[in-house]
């Protein structure tokens, strides 16, 4: 029992924050590369070097912040008689947390869980915006399929150095990639190989090893035939131009170009040979200077939504880490020291409120701009913010 208890803790504590991690870190594309196909072991393996590196940053956080009744000491008995099988007893410390703090120990698990999920979803999207990915190896993502079949591998370091020497002058910088075109040379048998062409939409990794292909889908699909020899009564090839009746195909060459039927071709990866990709370009339409305004009036309002989301950040950081900062020496001295967690939410809220009038909005077409409808309704809970702050802190520090 001692040690499935041991089990448990171990897993909340660690393994589960390394889990969520995980999870949120990759998305979209990248999610192929945490697969729930995967053996327990492996996911708890790869889980507990960011667990416990979250759970540091947390433990950190929690200790500045709101501080621990407890020493470290205390905290690390604990640790030990839960992972122990007591045979050495229990310490008194362990008793205590058990009767009166294991509350606490479940709401800081879930706020270990919720940062671990936050920053798994920003450390990955701050890279793929930094484009970090295809600057440095370190931040690269596994799925390597991805970068290649979407263009993005023209980005990187050593492709954008061969292309400046190259006929294609950079390509991988002056365009983006609309489609994907691929050659693929199946071998369909020890002494015969076909060839297929089409778009590629889509493509799946095998869940045991994501470096490795599995399938691709494609589209306007056409496979390659090799030409039958048309022999005449004497038997010499006939070089005929003319379409085959049956197949209704053009020959090229020593091959028939066919048109396979069909809305989406999936292709067993395992026989390919090799692949050829050709990066169709998307159309780069002229942008008018009315364009121009609206997409310069976006990014002005960008940042102001930047500096806004800035602000508040910082506020609520100072609410936290004022010791640190040395604010409990100024003038706020009695409001940072007095007021209680409650009390420095509600100035927070009304602060947020206040400059939340100055922050831009998205609208229903996904754009950022100032909305006024609700002006009434924002301005009515800024004066509540307001007058729940003066009642519960202001009025007292007066």
């Amino acid at each position: 029992m001692n040690l499935t208890l041991g089990f448990i803790a171990f897993f909340i504590t660690i393994v589960i924050p390394g889990i969520l991690f995980r999870r949120f870190f990759f998305y979209g594309e990248f999610s192929k590369q945490f697969n729930t196909k995967d053996p327990v072991l492996h996911s708890i393996f790869f889980s507990i070097v960011p667990g416990i590196i979250i759970q540091l940053i947390s433990f950190i956080i929690y200790n500045l912040s709101l501080g621990f009744d407890s020493s470290f000491l205390e905290v690390f008995t604990i640790f030990r008689d839960i992972a122990s099988d007591g045979s050495n007893g229990t310490e008194d410390a362990t008793k205590n947390f058990i009767n009166n703090h294991i509350i606490i120990f479940f709401l800081y698990s879930l706020f270990v869980f919720c940062f671990s999920s936050f920053l798994g979803w920003v450390s990955s999207r701050t890279i793929r915006i930094r484009k970090w990915d295809k600057k440095y190896k370190l931040f690269r993502f596994k799925n390597q399929w991805y970068y290649i079949f979407s263009g993005e591998v023209l980005n990187m370091k050593k492709f954008e150095e061969a292309h400046k020497v190259s006929f294609k002058n950079n390509k991988g910088l002056v365009q983006d990639t609309l489609l994907t075109y691929a050659d693929i040379l199946v071998s369909a048998s020890d002494d015969r190989k076909e060839l297929y062409t089409g778009y590629v939409v889509d493509y799946d990794l095998k869940s045991d090893d994501i470096t490795q292909l599995d399938k691709v889908y494609l589209i306007d699909t056409y496979r390659y035939k090799k030409k039958e020899k048309i022999l005449d009564e004497n038997g010499l090839e006939v070089k005929d131009k003319e379409t085959s009746k049956e197949s209704n195909t053009k020959p090229t060459k020593s091959r028939n170009r066919i048109k396979v039927p069909g809305d989406i071709f999936v292709l067993n990866a395992n026989n390919i040979v090799n692949l050829n990709l050709t990066y169709v370009p998307s159309i780069k339409k002229k942008i008018s200077n009315e364009k121009k305004k609206k997409e310069e009036k976006q990014r002005r309002y960008s940042r102001i939504q930047r500096i806004y989301l800035l602000a508040i950040s910082l506020i609520i950081l100072a609410h936290f880490f004022y010791k640190i900062i040395h604010l409990d020496k100024t003038f706020l001295a009695d409001y940072l020291n007095d007021t209680g967690f409650w009390g420095k939410l509600l100035v927070i809220l009304f602060i947020n409120q206040f400059l939340s009038f100055f922050s831009p909005t998205q609208n229903k077409e996904k754009k950022l701009s100032y909305n006024f409808s609700d002006f009434w309704i924002r301005l009515f809970v800024l004066i509540l913010w307001g007058g729940l702050s003066y009642w519960f802190v202001i009025k007292s520090l007066i």
